[in-house]
């Protein structure tokens, strides 16, 4: 009988799913919403390729002798991007090469999921970060026909998923290829995404529905959602209804293999390794260039930048820096997460139908006193973000630090 990794140590990555030849093998969620491989015996041939090509049973040997760390910045992305716009720039080369781009997409029902486009006016389908687990479906097999007919493809997902295409496609394709692996907090639970949703929903009802979630605002460092209701948009939550984000912060919704991340330090599975440089300009040579709108980190893996920086440097403005400073701030380029005691049950009372946001957000402690200086930091927030100072704000908290 055909054996395959854990619910503890499976990443999710369906490199499995992808190389079964029989469709033996179904991607399905765990109580806890989790994506895991389920396998049909019925159909199953026990011919072994799915415990061969999982990355977690025969994981890839990484050996990243000499990174080289650089910040980008692409003025024409990075108003509409979470960061400096590192993943676009890579996106405008593949596809300029007449390549196929894969990334994280989120559909109308706010489900998170690969998919590939080859058309410039399809970039913005793929920008902003999404923290909650993509789905991967059958992409890998769509990146293998693309390279069988010669095409270059640029693929960007998390470390795990980086991982699981190099074990399905056997190899880098290192002349095809190129992959961009986040740096990468941990995979929230796409159930408890939704049950947020919902009872996000539930908690203003004369808001309508949720039409548009943003995780982060495009133009800026901000790490705040912008969400649009069919008949209000908030820019700015506040207490209970901000409850998703801080237990992600938390990890208090993170996969269970996330604690133990083969990939948090720099010892990096993809081709290239983008980030938000935090703290860029604090720990190092002094950074000249304006960063009220971010700038991305690129670490090159495997001295494959040289091959394309020309071409990347008409795209957008680029700076070697020191490797340290990019791990400074960038806290899993060291160590992942922490696992604390509230991922027991945190996890699943958010998913729970019968605990509000509210209920929620005291049980775990999310709730702050709502006295004069509890309002006047609201308010003042509020301001900030009504008028547009944003920016100059994080600038100024930037500098001051």
């Amino acid at each position: 009988m055909i054996y395959l990794a854990d619910t503890k140590t499976c990443t999710g990555c369906s490199a499995c799913f992808n190389i079964c030849p029989k469709q033996a093998i179904d991607m399905k969620p765990d109580k806890e919403g989790f994506l895991q491989p389920f396998i049909n015996q019925e159909k199953c041939i026990e011919c072994g390729l799915c415990t061969k090509r999982c990355p977690v049973i025969n994981p890839i040997n990484i050996d990243c002798l000499k990174q080289e760390a650089y910040a980008l910045i692409s003025t024409q992305d990075r108003n509409v991007s979470s960061s400096g716009g590192a993943f676009s720039v890579f996106a405008r080369y593949v596809l300029s090469k007449k390549g196929s781009v894969y990334g994280a997409f989120m559909n109308e029902k706010l489900h998170t999921h690969h998919i590939r486009i080859e058309d410039i006016k399809d970039l913005h389908l793929l920008r902003g970060s999404k923290y909650v687990q993509s789905e991967i479906g059958n992409c890998f097999q769509l990146v293998k026909k693309d390279l069988a007919n010669k095409q270059m493809v640029l693929f960007t997902g998390t470390p795990c998923q980086i991982a699981g295409l190099y074990k399905y496609l056997g190899g880098k394709y290192e002349h095809l290829l190129i992959t961009l692996d986040l740096v990468c907090h941990g995979v929230p639970s796409p159930l408890a995404f939704k049950s947020y949703i919902e009872k996000l929903e539930d908690a203003h009802p004369s808001y309508g529905h949720i039409i548009e979630f943003k995780f982060r605002k495009f133009d800026s460092w901000s790490i705040i959602p912008s969400i649009k209701f069919e008949h209000k948009e908030l820019n700015s939550l506040d207490q209970a209804d901000n409850c998703y984000m801080k237990s992600f912060f938390r990890g208090w919704i993170y996969r269970e293999c996330c604690f133990n991340c083969h990939y948090s330090n720099l010892q990096r599975i993809g081709t290239f390794t983008i980030a938000d440089f935090w703290g860029i300009g604090k720990h190092g040579t002094k950074f000249n260039k304006n960063i009220t709108k971010g700038v991305s980190l690129v670490i090159d893996n495997n001295q494959q930048f040289p091959n394309i920086f020309k071409d990347l440097q008409t795209l957008a403005y680029i700076e070697k820096r020191d490797i340290k400073e990019a791990c400074y701030e960038n806290h899993n380029l060291k160590f992942p997460v922490k696992r604390e005691k509230e991922r027991d049950s945190a996890l699943i009372d958010l998913i729970d139908t019968d605990i509000s946001l509210q209920e929620y957000a005291k049980k775990y402690q999310l709730l702050k006193a709502e006295n004069i200086f509890y309002y006047l930091k609201k308010y003042s927030k509020y301001a900030i973000h009504t008028l547009g100072l944003y920016n100059i704000y994080k600038l100024f908290i930037y500098k001051m630090k």
